[in-house]
């Protein structure tokens, strides 16, 4: 007879067995609840610390750097003014932006529309500044910032620049010649240049300055009087293609029949080795790998003239020759950027009436500049400064003081050819033009 087997356990010992797993359960239950709640608040930003405590270790904050803009955005009370659609607006070519970023980790690199920043360190963070261009119309900022773990932060603003609104200048006595006929002028002069293969030039800046600087001078001190808002200015940085075409056919547009228009460029002309019947001006930001889009072609002035600018006597004055525009490795024949520019030049004259074309050189040649030349000039604009001044009236008549625009044309081109040895020759053109256009009022102390 086989007996059951007997238990060696007993109730006891079973019911203390169970509460031992119940509590085993419960902690482990404990635990994970607790590693889902802090590892929640770390990747929805709610930890009080910002940072987790991982086995003993505090781990750095996960997200990026903040981004405060301290300017333009302090630059209110002077003279920028908010637009909801449109942001800051301002008037100038150029801006600077300036900043403060912060975070758990050092910064290290703040970059400002893709270009990086200046950057030092603050009690409160890094301060960071750029200069950036604008162009006429709509533009957006971005700036990205990033720290040492390569974590990165980004913010973006828009900002407008508007065209300037003439401003009411003080009255100044007038003639009857110089009276009822407004004058509007695109001066512009580039020394510098953003491509390093264009060679610099020294006084193309400081040329297109001091004929600026005529304009803007009363009638009766020597000048042509004309309003600073009737001038688009365009100096190195500010004369890319975009604001240099914006000058010929927005600016000038506001011309009427009754006007004159002068338009002044100093700086480097070539053509395009591809295609050397075409010849361009080039801006600050011109690309000479890639002309045809990012220069200033010499047939835009003149559909600017023919379709845009309506002033009934229009004059040209180029000294856009020099020579060496580029480097020594990329191809091109000086002589040919002459002969080229001086023929557009000349058919820049045929497009209306009374258009004068007035450039530093002829065909073979290239314009000089240098120090000898007021303290630093090109040899052209000297002369024609000079000639402004009263120079250009050689035979000095009380009865008729007016430097007229005949009187000027000569004078220019024979100063240059003695002061050059005969190298260089100014050109004008041989078309329609006004040759007692009165430029300025001559005085026998400026004889």
């Amino acid at each position: 007879m086989v007996s059951a087997r007997r238990s060696n356990t007993s109730p006891d010992c079973t019911r203390s067995w169970d509460r031992f797993t119940v509590l085993v359960l419960i902690l482990m239950l404990v635990s994970v609840f607790v590693r889902s709640v802090a590892f929640g608040q770390v990747a929805s930003g709610e930890s009080q610390s910002g940072s987790l405590l991982v086995g003993g270790k505090k781990v750095d904050d996960l997200s990026g750097p903040t981004i405060e803009i301290l300017e333009p955005a302090g630059m209110g009370q002077r003279g920028m003014k908010s637009v909801a659609e449109e942001g800051l607006v301002v008037t100038s070519g150029e801006i600077k932006i300036r900043g403060l970023v912060r975070g758990a980790n050092a910064i290290a690199v703040v970059k400002v529309q893709g270009k990086e920043a200046d950057l030092r360190p603050t009690g409160d963070g890094y301060e960071f500044s750029s200069d950036v261009l604008l162009e006429f119309g709509p533009n957006s900022v971005s700036i990205e910032a990033t720290d040492i773990r390569r974590k990165s932060s980004t913010l973006s603003f828009k900002l407008k620049r508007e065209v300037p609104v003439a401003k009411v200048d003080k009255k100044v006595p007038q003639t009857e010649l110089f009276k009822g006929r407004q004058v509007w002028a695109a001066v512009i002069g580039v020394s510098e240049y953003q491509n390093p293969k264009i060679n610099p030039l020294r006084y193309a800046d400081r040329d297109a300055e001091a004929f600026y600087q005529y304009l803007i001078t009363p009638i009766d001190s020597g000048g042509r009087g004309v309003p600073e808002g009737h001038i688009r200015k365009l100096l190195n940085k500010e004369a890319t293609r975009v604001n240099i075409v914006e000058a010929f056919k927005d600016f000038m547009r506001n011309t009427i029949d009754d006007d004159i228009a002068i338009i002044y460029f100093a700086g480097h002309g070539m053509v395009d080795p591809a295609k050397p019947t075409i010849a361009h001006l080039l801006a600050y930001d011109t690309d000479i790998s890639r002309l045809g889009a990012t220069a200033v072609r010499m047939s835009e002035i003149q559909e600017s003239i023919r379709d845009y600018i309506k002033a009934g006597r229009i004059i040209v004055f180029a000294d856009a020759c020099h020579s060496a525009a580029v480097g020594a490795d990329v191809a091109m024949r000086d002589v040919a950027s002459a002969e080229t520019v001086n023929k557009f030049l000349e058919d820049i004259a045929k497009s209306g009436n009374s258009i004068l074309t007035f450039s530093a050189s002829e065909a073979n040649e290239t314009s000089q500049e240098g120090p000898r030349w007021g303290g630093g000039h090109g040899v052209f604009t000297f002369y024609l400064l000079e000639g402004l001044k009263g120079k250009a009236n050689i035979d000095f008549d009380p009865t008729d003081p007016f430097i007229r625009l005949g009187r000027l044309v000569d004078y220019v081109e024979s100063n240059v050819k003695r002061d050059t040895q005969s190298q260089q020759h100014a050109s004008h053109s041989q078309g329609t033009w006004d040759r007692n256009l009165p430029m300025s009022i001559a005085t026998e102390k400026s004889k």
